[in-house]
């Protein structure tokens, strides 16, 4: 075998590793993608479930939306500071749809609690209060699916009651 054949062969020999690394590659990235959506929708998860946690921690917070009258101090402070913290997570979450890496079933599923969030009178005064420190684009998002008269309603605790 000349060497001329040997330099062919060498060639021929280089392109099979390299289509061979570019389609391992290939796989090693499609997985890794994989593995940060996963990890991503993990932590949006536990995000939530924090926040539900917290209504569980203080049914209060439950309570405050619909109460009547002024709240105490300890009242406010946690629904206001319950509220802000459950729209920074949903504006993540907007985010995350808003440039793809959340598909739109899931950014539903978020986003329908929303309305029902801000559907009493209480809710929505602290939302005109907080919402200037969020991004606009999302503050108009929310703006449009609460906008109309307030829906919040005592039936939710009656049938809540009947849960049992």
């Amino acid at each position: 075998m000349a060497l001329e054949q040997y330099a062919y062969l060498a060639e021929i020999i280089g392109v099979i590793v390299v289509v061979t690394t570019l389609i391992y590659l290939s796989v090693q990235v499609r997985q890794g993608s994989a593995l940060l959506r996963s990890e991503a929708r993990q932590a949006q998860v536990t995000a939530d479930l924090d926040i539900i946690y917290k209504w569980m921690e203080f049914p209060d917070i439950q309570e405050s939306v619909a109460k009547s009258g002024r709240l105490e101090h300890d009242e406010k402070v946690r629904l206001y500071y319950w509220l802000v913290a459950f729209c920074r997570i949903r504006e993540h979450l907007w985010f995350q749809y808003r440039d793809g890496a959340l598909d739109e079933t899931a950014w539903k599923s978020y986003r329908n609690v929303i309305p029902w969030i801000f559907s009493a009178e209480r809710t929505r005064r602290y939302w005109a209060d907080f919402s200037p420190n969020f991004d606009p684009e999302y503050v108009e998002m929310v703006n449009q699916l609460i906008e109309g008269p307030s829906t919040w309603s005592e039936a939710y605790w009656e049938d809540f009651a009947t849960l049992d």
